[in-house]
């Protein structure tokens, strides 16, 4: 199943969008910031149904922001339906990974997506939180629309025995492509496979005209990742604590409790903007620009006014991690309340924790900032580009973060830290 952006475009008319709109709707641009408003929204996800014959899940349609993003989605929902048992489809494909057999690395290539899946399983069992990399086909057609650019380490069998991937996950600037996934075969961790896939990344990464820049997230179970990032132009610039449950990396050996991460972003393609800071963190946040040559005039505000009323805010919520992400792409005066809102739901679903990413190019950002923390909520980080502007990360923990298991490789990484437990460890004062 596929669907072109002309006829999408045709679908926007028919939900009552003009058509001098539709026709100059950026396919990589949220809707909703391109003369679309939410009840035109609402009618082009129906006339799609209609048009396809396809059911959007209610939670997927939250991820669908700009036409690209309803071809891929479309696009991987060919066959109708995911299969019914996917982690069972990958065992009984299994390809046996030889050890000891030369290798070659590259984009991923048709007929790959079985051997990535068959990592994935190999890797995180059944406990990784998204879907599509246990489904061959999703795989492959992410590639194709430019979603997901996999790169693989296949053996002269063909079989994958390595993978690492840029992806468009959670940031709303779908130019901002999130590093990672990068998994080695144990028959083949003590070889260079890891960083012969790392190094065709950076020189594919080169290439990707769509991309403004990269981020990452690196366990800190250990230092691999850490060490591979290092050396590619990526910069920490915060910490995720506790973010991911340490059954998701059971195999990799991951302590009794979740799993923090380490944020580190580049940024290739720069443009002057507007950054409103708040004076609260102004050594931490300071320090984390250090790492970066970004085009800002920043200014450290107090508790300024916002300038509208109603916060506009994007939520998505990870099952399995018991985590909820927020984008706070709009502060508005309601933002205290919204707050309290989302802090309270938070505890009563019984998540672990609650992300809060705050958009800095709004004059509210410090109004949201401090209402935050006076929620419970500390420093997490700050990721250029977030928002197409920065991105300024408060976090709230419902559980203990498990700082002394947090295995950090660079003097910046452990500079961080100690910001960031500083900050969480005010919280309880």
């Amino acid at each position: 199943m596929s669907v072109s952006l002309d006829v999408l475009r045709e679908l926007l008319v028919e939900a009552g969008v003009a058509a001098d709109v539709a026709e100059a709707i950026r396919p990589d641009a949220p809707l909703l910031r391109q003369g679309v408003d939410s009840l035109n929204f609402s009618a082009f996800c129906l006339a799609v149904e209609h048009r396809i014959g396809l059911s959007l899940n209610e939670r997927d349609a939250l991820t669908l922001r700009t036409l690209n993003d309803f071809v891929g989605y479309l696009g991987a929902a060919r066959n109708d339906t995911p299969p019914a048992d996917p982690v069972g489809r990958i065992v009984r494909n299994w390809r046996e990974v030889e050890a000891g057999r030369s290798f070659a690395v590259g984009p991923l290539r048709p007929g790959d997506g079985q051997g990535v899946a068959q990592l994935f399983y190999a890797i995180y069992g059944d406990r990784y939180p998204v879907e599509d990399y246990y489904i061959p086909e999703r795989i492959e057609s992410l590639n194709a629309q430019g979603h997901l650019l996999t790169v693989v380490a296949r053996l002269e069998t063909g079989a994958v025995a390595g993978q690492g991937a840029y992806y468009q996950s959670s940031p709303p600037n779908k130019a901002l492509f999130e590093f990672g996934q990068v998994m080695v075969d144990p028959a083949y961790r003590n070889t260079t496979m890891a960083a012969r896939i790392v190094r065709e990344m950076e020189r594919l990464s080169r290439l990707m005209p769509q991309a403004e820049g990269f981020f990452g997230e690196a366990v800190c179970t250990h230092l691999v990742t850490q060490k591979l990032v290092d050396r590619h132009g990526y910069a920490e610039c915060g910490l995720e604590a506790a973010l991911m449950p340490s059954g998701a990396y059971e195999k990799e050996g991951a302590g009794s409790l979740r799993v923090s991460c380490l944020l580190a972003a580049r940024v290739d393609r720069d443009r002057p903007m507007k950054m409103h800071l708040p004076e609260c963190y102004r050594r931490e946040l300071a320090y984390i620009l250090e790492g970066f040559s970004l085009n800002r005039d920043i200014s450290f505000d107090g508790r300024q006014e916002p300038t509208i009323r109603e916060s506009s805010l994007e939520r998505r919520l990870f099952d399995f991690a018991q985590v909820e992400r927020v984008q706070a792409v709009g502060i508005g005066a309601d933002f205290p309340e919204r707050a309290a809102v989302l802090d309270r739901e938070a505890a009563q679903r019984g998540l672990a924790v609650l992300q809060v990413f705050v958009n800095v190019g709004d004059p509210g950002a410090a109004l949201a900032v401090e209402a935050l923390r006076e929620r419970g909520f500390f420093l997490g980080g700050l990721i250029p580009l977030w928002f197409g502007t920065d991105g300024l990360l408060m976090q709230k923990v419902y559980v203990a973060p498990e700082f002394e298991a947090i295995n950090l490789y660079s003097s910046r990484a452990k500079t961080l830290l100690e910001f960031i437990r500083d900050d969480y460890d005010r919280i309880g004062k």
